[in-house]
């Protein structure tokens, strides 16, 4: 009976394995001749033939053989086509060698078939469910996987990674949440994967949560600092500091490091002098933490203590000449008592000790901006640019400031249109503005000021149609932006253009300053080109007195009180406008309109 087995294994398993390597007659015939033999064969006979080729299976792996194993496992999943194991084992096998769509194959037949269950092979089924693209039946793998294993690492990653791929970020960052549990001390990678879902999500009360439990249960101080820096976001300020207390007494040789975050964290909920108070204990503890004199005179320079600050930084460069930072507060300090010249000085050195401190970049320009030096302004944001080429921030502040050299090179600001052909230096300046914001959206197409910039240059230069793409882009990045909705509610009405989405942008921008002279003319404006002049005028009547001698609101007062049919007094107005500004260009067009001499 052996010798009769072994002869049939050796024709089953050179039927088998050639397979891949017949015609398709050929295969045909060879799947015919073993379902023939199989036929013909006793079911003891056939489950002692699956058990041979099982054995001998085994012993070509232990030989090294993983070819001829896989052989032999056909073969005994050939005689034997029932046992589920047998059937897992073989896919499993086929996937080893690359051969998934047939392993997929096999193992559906499996799964199919009575026997005890296993995580490893709903794991098998999800690895090849994923091969074949089957997402949705992948995640119902992992699903049995926690069922009969429910601490399985695979697949809790496979069921993030499916939600993450499906956007379902709220489900990634559960089962991430579930993998740092499983890691121990070890998590703190899941744990940052699961915060970046949450924190997109906007539930940092999740991650808190987390780090919460995590705490109470593991104590581990990188995720105690993550927690007490959640609690000072959350203004639970208390909280926080008792807990970096227990971090420095847990790891005194950070324990420094934990006294300034409370401090900090004092100082950002207003609690100045008390943080005072103990970033003056740290020095008492360490008189040469460079990191306590700092903050000491940081807090000082924020009570208005300016002499006292200064004479901190000016200690810590006793010590060290290069320290950017105490030369940058040097520079706050000196901006704050008007020494602008020192101020700029002083900045000039921290930037020259620490090139790239965007803060201190941003605080020099914003310096002469504030000063009303926008030439000086425009050249350190220009230089700002040659360090930080790729820096949306840095080109927006370059363009920004030439959008207000632009501005002041007008030779009638007060005028509402200024066409670009009769400014010429403002529309170079413009121009400039205009390349530098495009450049800042290319890095960064969110840049929602940078949309605005833009689209109001874009308006100016004569560029409606491409203005209104931008100020839309900038409305939707910034909803609560009322000035924008206001700017581009008001650029619609005047053009006659989607009244609708005009009313509602203005209406918007009221809700939120109801009594705004600029957003009240706004509506007024829209209201005229609506045909509901009587409303316009009541809405211009609302605004205080003093604003209401701005031209252009003046220019919408003419043109409605025409409406009203109060010809007179819109005469009167007209007249009076044209007599302050007879080049006006609106002030022209309705002088030749009326016929106003």
């Amino acid at each position: 009976m052996k010798l009769l087995l072994v002869g049939v294994a050796i024709i089953s398993l050179s039927l088998a394995g050639c397979a891949s390597h017949q015609a398709p007659l050929e295969q045909e015939l060879a799947s015919f001749s073993a379902d023939s033999l199989r036929a013909s064969m006793t079911l003891e006979d056939r489950l002692a033939m699956a058990h041979e080729a099982w054995i001998e299976a085994i012993s070509l792996d232990l030989r090294g053989q993983p070819q001829l194993a896989l052989d032999q496992v056909q073969l005994a999943a050939l005689y034997d086509p029932d046992d589920r194991s047998l059937n897992v084992s073989l896919a499993r096998r086929l996937r080893e060698f690359r051969r998934s769509a047939e392993a997929l194959v096999v193992l559906r037949r499996a799964l199919r078939q009575s026997g005890p269950q296993s995580a490893l092979e709903w794991e098998l089924a999800a690895g090849l469910w994923l091969e074949a693209g089957e997402k949705d039946s992948a995640d119902w793998a992992w699903t049995k996987v926690l069922i009969l294993d429910p601490h399985s690492r695979e697949a809790m990653l496979g069921k993030a990674s499916l939600a993450e791929s499906k956007n379902d970020l709220g489900a990634a960052a559960h089962y991430c949440s579930l993998l740092a549990d499983e890691f121990g001390p070890h998590a703190m990678p899941w744990i940052e994967r699961a915060e970046a879902y949450w924190l997109k999500l906007g539930r940092a009360d999740s991650v808190q949560a987390l780090l919460q439990r995590r705490w109470s249960d593991f104590r581990i101080p990188a995720e105690g600092e993550k927690l007490a820096r959640y609690y000072g976001s959350f203004g639970k300020t208390k909280e926080a500091i008792a807990l970096f207390d227990t971090l420095a007494l847990l790891e005194p040789e950070d324990a420094q490091k934990f006294s300034l975050f409370s401090a900090r964290f004092l100082l950002a909920a207003g609690h100045r002098y008390e943080a005072l108070s103990r970033f003056r204990q740290i020095l008492k503890d360490d008189p040469t933490s460079v990191k306590a004199k700092a903050s000491v005179g940081a807090v000082l320079l924020d009570l208005d203590s300016v002499q006292a600050a200064d004479q901190v930084f000016r200690q810590i460069i006793q010590a060290d000449s290069t320290d950017a930072t105490a030369w940058y507060f040097l520079g706050l300090a000196a901006q704050r008592t008007n020494q602008i010249d020192s101020a700029r000085t002083f900045l000039d050195k921290s930037i020259q000790h620490d090139p790239k401190a965007i803060e201190t970049w941003i605080r020099r320009g914003m310096l002469e901006i504030e000063t009303d030096s926008l030439r000086l302004a425009s050249q350190v944001f220009a230089r700002m640019v040659e360090v930080w080429p790729n820096l949306a921030q840095a080109r927006f502040l370059s363009g920004y400031t030439l959008a207000r050299l632009a501005h002041r090179e007008l030779r009638h600001p007060e005028r509402e249109i200024n066409p670009p052909d009769s400014e010429p230096v403002a529309t170079i300046y413009r121009k400039l503005a205009v390349a530098q914001l495009d450049s800042a959206l290319r890095i960064d197409s969110m840049l929602q000021r940078a949309r605005f910039e833009r689209g109001s240059l874009l308006e100016r230069l004569g560029m409606f149609e491409q203005a209104l793409v931008d100020l839309r882009i900038a409305v939707q990045l910034n909803p609560s932006d009322a000035n924008t909705a206001n700017y581009l509610g008001y650029l619609l009405a005047d053009h006659d253009r989607f009244l609708p989405e005009s009313d509602s942008l203005i209406q918007h921008a009221l809700a939120t300053d109801p009594d705004n002279p600029a957003f009240l003319d706004s509506r007024a404006w829209l209201r005229f080109h609506q045909g509901r002049a009587a409303e316009a005028l009541a809405d211009l009547d609302k605004i205080p007195a003093k604003a209401q001698k701005d031209p252009t609101i003046r220019q919408h007062r003419a043109r409605i009180l025409e409406a009203l049919g109060r010809l007179p007094e819109a005469m009167e107005v007209w007249k009076i406008l044209l007599i302050e500004d007879p080049n006006d260009p609106v002030n022209q067009s309705n002088r030749l309109r009326l016929k106003i001499r």
